[in-house]
């Protein structure tokens, strides 16, 4: 037997009779990361030009695009998980099918969030406030 496979057989051997010590601490994820991850995750969608502002249906892309997206995080005690739920307004590239780039928006906000922090997505709700034409090549 190459002594390799002899060492990793020692390993699992020695690793069924170690023990683990306990976690200490805790680990608070801040509602900004959640926010940023949802704004990166719908610039960086095909189809998505910029942030619109909730309340006016005014362009605040360059002003301000945190008034587009709206973060609710909720806990439930009983699950011992944390819940999101996202509004986003967006401005949407004319002459793209609106349905799948809002689709394609839902998926990738989703994704990102659960995969970076862990938490539940329960909806993803997405207001297409203007379309934008692209200057022509």
């Amino acid at each position: 037997m190459p002594a390799e496979t002899k060492r990793e057989a020692a390993l699992s051997a020695e690793g069924d009779k170690r023990t683990t010590a306990p976690i200490v601490g805790a680990i608070t994820i801040a509602p900004q990361v959640v926010f940023s991850l949802a704004l990166y995750a719908a610039l960086s969608t095909y189809g998505i030009v910029g942030i619109a502002s909730r309340y006016t249906g005014a362009d605040c892309t360059h002003a301000d695009p945190h008034r587009g997206i709206e973060i609710m995080l909720r806990e439930h005690p009983e699950e011992g998980t944390k819940h999101v739920t996202v509004a986003l307004h967006v401005i949407v590239e004319y002459g793209v099918r609106i349905r799948a780039v809002t689709s394609s928006l839902q998926q990738q906000v989703k994704y990102a969030i659960e995969r970076s922090t862990g938490y539940k997505v329960d909806a993803v709700h997405v207001h297409v406030a203007a379309l934008r034409v692209s200057a022509p090549n």
